[in-house]
Parts: structure tokens; sequence; C-alpha cells
């Protein structure tokens, strides 16, 4: 039998087939991004919830925080760098909604950043990063690994779109800098709430606080109304 290919009617219709494939591939994909994160978060406060209100009063009080934050994603701004935008949408305002929320509830700030506070500390307790830090006690020299760890992290996470930084020491017994500019702080002020800055803040004290074998230390945050973040990572025997 003769073998006649294909002809130019084929074609079109592979071509027409490929290309509202391609479409309805980046519709698909273009849904994807534009859906919320699936907020981790929101699940372990919600558990911390349940055990001082109740499990239905914390899953209804959860429920209108995921609501919350599906609004602010749905309207959040569009960075051009990936991690001023995850540093966003899983950091930031996860926290607002949460604080929004809890604020629409108790009608007082006070109270609302108290539980606020109590809230981000189990989530830290519970994070992956925790997991990551605690491992840390098992390699021969903890600070060594942190050292060469914060220097990626740094340059991954934190870029210069949104932190300034600047160094002090990166030696075999000190990593120092300070941090000038704060994304967080800027952003949370167009939020028009920037006293969280400082609870944000207060996770990194909870997250490095008690590292087996390195000291850390910093006295100031852009985010409490000091100029400068100075970030201190030693061995802990060096003061």
């Amino acid at each position: 039998m003769e073998n006649k290919g294909f002809g130019q009617g084929d074609r079109a219709m592979l071509f027409g087939l490929g290309l509202a494939s391609g479409i309805l591939g980046g519709l698909a994909l273009q849904r994807l991004l534009s859906k919320p994160r699936r907020l981790r978060k929101l699940e372990i406060w919600q558990q911390a919830m349940a055990e001082t209100r109740g499990e239905v009063e914390a899953a209804f009080l959860a429920a209108r925080v995921g609501a919350r934050y599906e609004e602010l994603f749905a309207q959040r701004p569009r960075f051009a760098h990936p991690a001023l935008c995850k540093h966003l949408e899983t950091g930031i305002l996860p926290g607002l909604a949460l604080y929004q929320t809890l604020l629409q509830e108790l009608g007082d700030p006070e109270p609302a950043l108290a539980e606020l506070d109590r809230l981000f500390e189990v989530w830290v307790q519970r994070s992956p990063m925790q997991k990551q830090v605690q491992l840390l006690s098992y390699v021969p020299d903890p600070f060594a690994v942190l050292r060469v760890a914060n220097r990626l992290v740094l340059k991954k996470s934190f870029p210069s779109e949104g932190w300034t930084i600047e160094w002090v020491e990166d030696s075999s017994e000190c990593v120092a800098f300070n941090i000038h500019d704060c994304f967080y702080l800027k952003v949370l002020t167009t939020y028009g709430a920037p006293e969280l800055t400082a609870h944000f803040c207060q996770g990194d004290d909870l997250l490095y606080g008690n590292v087996p074998g390195i000291s850390w230390e910093r006295s100031q945050t852009i985010g409490r109304g000091d100029p400068i973040c100075n970030f201190r990572f030693c061995r802990a025997t060096v003061r």
C-alpha cells in the first residue's frame, strides 16, 4: 500500500492541535500561579487556637483567616524577583491576614498582637526551618555549616531589591552583618500595619536563640525602631 504521508490538511490539523494544547497548558499554568499557596501555617494556627478556643471556634476563625488571605493574595503586588514574591505570599500576607482577623474579632491591638505572637511561636516551633536548624546539633562543627548556609540563603532569598546588607565580619569564629533596609517593613507599612514588623523579627529570635554550638545576638532591629538590624552569629565560646 502506498504511504502518501501527511497532507497539507493533516499538517494544519496537527498544528492546530499543538497550538490549542499550548494555549490550554498556558491557561492552566496561569490559573495555578494565580491561586493562593496552600497555607501550612494556617493548619498549625488552627490546631493551636483549638487548644484555647475549642475545635469549633478555632475552625471558624481559621476559615476567616483563610478567606482574608485569599483576598489579600488576589490583590497582591507582583514583584520581579521570585524571592520577594515568596516572602510576600508565604510570610507577610498570612501574618497580615491573621492579625487583621484577630483585630476584627478582639477589637483591640494589644490582645490581638499577644495572640499573634503566641501563634507565630507555635509555627516556628513546628516549622521545617526549625527542624533544619536543630539538625546542626548532629554535625561536628555547627558554626561552619551555618556560615556556609548563611551565605547561600542571603544570596538566594534576600536580594538587594528588598534588603541592603552590609557585611561586618565573615570569619571562622563569627558571621556578622547589618541590614539597612527591610522589605517586610516597607510592605507592612504600605498595608498600614508597620507594627507587625517587630513581631516577624521575633521569629528570628525564636529560631536562632537556642542553636547548639552557636551564639546568636541581635541588639537592634529596624522593625523595633532601630536604624539597623545587626545580625551576629558566633561560635558559642566566642563573646
